[in-house]
């Protein structure tokens, strides 16, 4: 069965040996060469979800990687399409239409830097200011993914850039073609190459996002937990739930100081202020009483 697959664009990374070794490179941990693999597929596979690679939307592309080749360890990753191949590769030519390379090249810039200021054009692209004043145009598509997902494109850059965190490889050296567009095979102007180096492997390592917030509210409770030397760590039933509780309320803690008896059934307002933190998408909820408004002695107790 003939192959109907067409080549679409091809991006080279290649990993050179830090001088100080004195030896060429000639081989990557494999665990390092994986997560590069990976890195690679997941970032291509967003943009090409998110229409960066074809005007019409998803190219329904794959990234498949040719054999090695001897001299420095070099990873020649291909873009094909199955279907359709005839109107992607036309559109590959348009503006604003990136390659792999350009894909890497832009994501890694937002990264690194932040963007100054971006104008909608007529012909339907982007144009970036950056702050160091360098300026891109861009496809609608590659504009709005470079602002989603931003924790998983940084994920994916520090896969690519892994082998970089070996002592032994000192750059990662990128270029990117297209496929050739015209019948006669002539290949297109070859994309400018770029290099990334350890510090562009250590920007990318990954940080935690953090979202907090508080709200206050007033309810009906029960110290299910009562701690006299310690006023961070009294316990507190309210709302069907149970949670440790910090109190800040200094006349009851003087009451209670002052021997004020209390009952795990007895009933007290509180005004409680919630805060919450959800950090990388996990929430940790705490409760601080900020004032106790009233107690109420449930039937049959007789503690004074």
């Amino acid at each position: 069965m003939p192959d109907t697959r067409r080549i679409l664009d091809s991006v080279t990374l290649r990993f050179d040996g830090d001088e100080r070794s004195e030896t060429d490179l000639h081989e990557l941990r494999a665990v390092d060469v994986a997560e590069v693999l990976r890195g690679l597929a997941g970032i291509v596979g967003d943009f090409d979800k998110a229409g960066a690679f074809h005007e019409e939307g998803p190219a329904d592309s794959e990234v498949l990687i040719r054999p090695a080749r001897e001299g420095s360890f070099i990873i020649e990753a291909i873009r094909v399409a199955s279907e359709n191949w005839e109107t992607a590769s036309a559109a590959a030519a348009a503006a604003g239409i990136p390659t792999i390379a350009g894909i890497i090249q832009m994501a890694t810039k937002s990264m690194r830097a932040e963007v100054k200021d971006f104008t909608h054009l007529d012909n339907g692209n982007v144009k970036i200011t950056w702050q160091d004043d360098t300026v891109n145009e861009v496809s609608r598509p590659v504009w709005d993914e470079l602002n989603k997902r931003k924790r998983r494109r940084k994920k994916q850059l520090r896969e690519i850039m892994t082998p970089l965190s070996d002592d032994r490889v000192a750059e990662l050296d990128v270029s990117g073609d297209s496929a050739p567009q015209e019948d006669d095979g002539t290949p297109p102007p070859a994309a400018e190459p770029f290099r990334l180096t350890r510090a562009d492997y250590d920007s990318a390592a990954p940080t935690d996002e953090i979202d907090e917030t508080s709200e206050t509210f007033a309810v009906d409770a029960q110290m299910q937990a009562i701690d006299f030397s310690d006023s961070t760590r009294w316990k507190v039933k309210a709302a069907g739930m149970t949670r440790k509780a910090s109190v800040e309320d200094a006349e009851f803690l003087k009451q209670v100081a002052g021997g004020l008896a209390i009952s795990s059934s007895d009933i007290f307002r509180l005004r409680i202020r919630a805060d919450k933190i959800v950090t990388n998408g996990r929430t940790r909820t705490t409760w601080t009483v900020l004032k106790v408004e009233s107690h109420r002695r449930t039937a049959g107790d007789n503690d004074s």
